[in-house]
């Protein structure tokens, strides 16, 4: 993996390098002792659609020895915590899910820090993985302040810079990037006390751009503002769960003008590509409406027309490629489910109907 690939890709395969430079090693590096038993099952009641069901079970079949994903370089952390959310939002998984959590606690270190072995300094740290491995934790009924061998919370408080920017501590350098903001701030919100603090909340909006979508990275002078509705799903949660209504507002119209006529959103991470529904940006554009209270049965009924017969959803199902993925599908749970990542599991932060003066409200 390399720099040049988006930051919605580096946040869903591990967060910013942490698999450049790591590789294998995020699956055997250093580890820590789990906070659960591998065959202590998680409590989870399964109340989604037969489609949500299936997709589940398709996911579950296809983990590396039933507890993570497997990637090019080896396992894949942030792959199994996208596993790890999408099962606990659908239920009916809680054997296969426990096991990915004690897998995620195990491994946890290298997904947060790298591997020294393979050039990283001792010490490093990945903001984006904390923050959705610390969210793993909170909807799941884990301690965020013990699991993976570390306080997480503690850790990203410490991580943010004077002005609210959730920082990576790289000998590489630094690809944070607004969605792994936004896993933090989620992370914060559900997992301290005092919530996550407002100038964090300010940095994000900094990746807002005019037309009110989020990009995928912090703007740079001169560069045009390109929104997507992967970066707008995930940061529309984060807007909603602190209550910043107007940004709010402003995304939701973004969602809701992007939307395609079949109920789909396509990628435009890379211009390259066609123009074709992606399961991965409907997931995240439907959990972030799904935030704000908004009901999404054109994306669920979208979903459900490309489910592969094995359970499955590909990534690009108007693509060449049909074949299921694991990645996708496991996104596409928690959109099955009707959920967001404010309401899966234990102290949900209920969504609310956002308003604000200066904008009108969509419908």
């Amino acid at each position: 993996m390399s720099p040049e690939l988006s930051p919605r890709t580096r946040i869903g395969v591990v967060s910013a390098l942490a698999l450049a430079i790591a590789l294998a090693s995020a699956g055997c590096g250093a580890s820590s002792s789990p906070s659960s038993s591998p065959s202590t099952p998680i409590a989870t009641t399964s109340t989604s659609s037969p489609a949500a069901q299936r997709a589940a079970a398709y996911v579950a079949k296809n983990l590396k020895d039933g507890d993570h994903v497997e990637g090019k370089f080896g396992a894949d952390l942030g792959q199994t915590s996208d596993v790890a959310l999408g099962l606990a939002a659908t239920g009916g998984q809680p054997a296969t899910l426990a096991k990915v959590l004690t897998y995620l606690d195990t491994h946890g270190a290298a997904y947060m820090h790298g591997d020294p072995s393979t050039g990283e300094k001792v010490g490093a740290h990945y903001v984006g993985s904390t923050g959705k491995l610390a969210l793993v934790a909170q909807v799941t009924g884990k301690n965020p302040s013990s699991f993976g061998g570390f306080d997480l919370i503690s850790e990203l408080r410490k991580l943010m810079a004077t002005d609210g920017r959730f920082s990576d501590d790289s000998k590489f350098g630094d690809y944070s990037n607004p969605l792994g903001q936004a896993f933090d701030i989620l992370a914060l919100k559900r997992g301290a006390s005092e919530g996550a603090p407002q100038v964090s909340v300010d940095y994000l909006l900094t990746a807002q751009c005019a037309d009110g979508g989020f990009a995928e990275t912090y703007p740079k002078a001169g560069a045009t503002c390109i929104a997507s509705p992967d970066a707008t799903g995930l940061a529309l949660q984060a807007l909603v769960a602190t209550g910043a209504a107007c940004p709010a507002v402003k995304a939701l119209s973004w969602l809701n003008a992007h939307q395609q006529a079949d109920g789909s959103f396509v990628s435009n991470a890379d211009p390259s590509k066609p123009a074709t529904g992606n399961v991965n940006s409907t997931a995240y554009a439907a959990i972030g409406l799904n935030s704000a209270g908004k009901s999404t049965p054109k994306i669920v009924s979208y979903l459900s027309s490309v489910q592969n017969a094995d359970g499955g959803l590909a990534i690009s199902p108007g693509g060449a490629d049909k074949k299921s993925n694991v990645f996708a599908t496991a996104q596409a749970l928690d959109a099955f489910a009707g959920a967001s990542f404010l309401a899966i599991g234990p102290s949900p932060i209920k969504a609310t109907a956002l308003a604000c003066p200066q904008t009108p409200t969509s419908t």
